[in-house]
């Protein structure tokens, strides 16, 4: 009977494990203005927007320079893949994957130019779940850190 229910947990967990990584993040659900999904204080969530969690960062630099400095650290960050939109055009949408589970979390970035300077404007949110213990923040600051002067 133990065999039984050890062989029923596992596959719980497998069976979730597989949820979690199969289940597919649509643009057309996540792919938002990152001022849309503004939550200040909200478990799982962390802004950089008006009335978010920080201000929106004005930074020296063409939208492009921003963009490719951005680009760069995004692309050097374990598990994180383009869902839609181009940083180059001012608005993009990453999921970033956990690595033993696979748990997503998106972000939204959003770029407007402003003579030769660049607002910043970011929000990261989970998908599964009601807190992130912080990664979220921690990743948002850390890319942040590729543009802040």
């Amino acid at each position: 009977m133990l065999k039984y229910a050890a062989l029923a947990l596992i596959l719980l967990v497998i069976s979730a494990a597989a949820v979690v990584r199969l289940r597919p993040i649509t643009p057309e659900a996540w792919h938002v203005d990152p001022e849309a999904v503004a939550s200040k204080g909200e478990a799982g969530h962390f802004a950089v927007t008006k009335d978010g969690d920080i201000e929106p960062y004005v930074v020296q630099g063409t939208m492009s320079q921003i963009a490719d400095a951005l680009q760069a650290r995004i692309e050097a960050t374990p598990g994180t893949t383009l869902l839609a939109g181009d940083l180059k055009e001012g608005f993009a949408t990453y999921i970033t994957r956990s690595k033993l589970w696979g748990f997503p979390d998106v972000t939204n970035i959003k770029l407007e130019p402003m003579g030769d300077q660049t607002v910043v404007h970011m929000a990261a949110r989970l998908v599964y779940g009601k807190a992130d213990l912080g990664v979220n923040e921690a990743r948002v600051r850390h890319w942040l850190g590729a543009v802040k002067g």
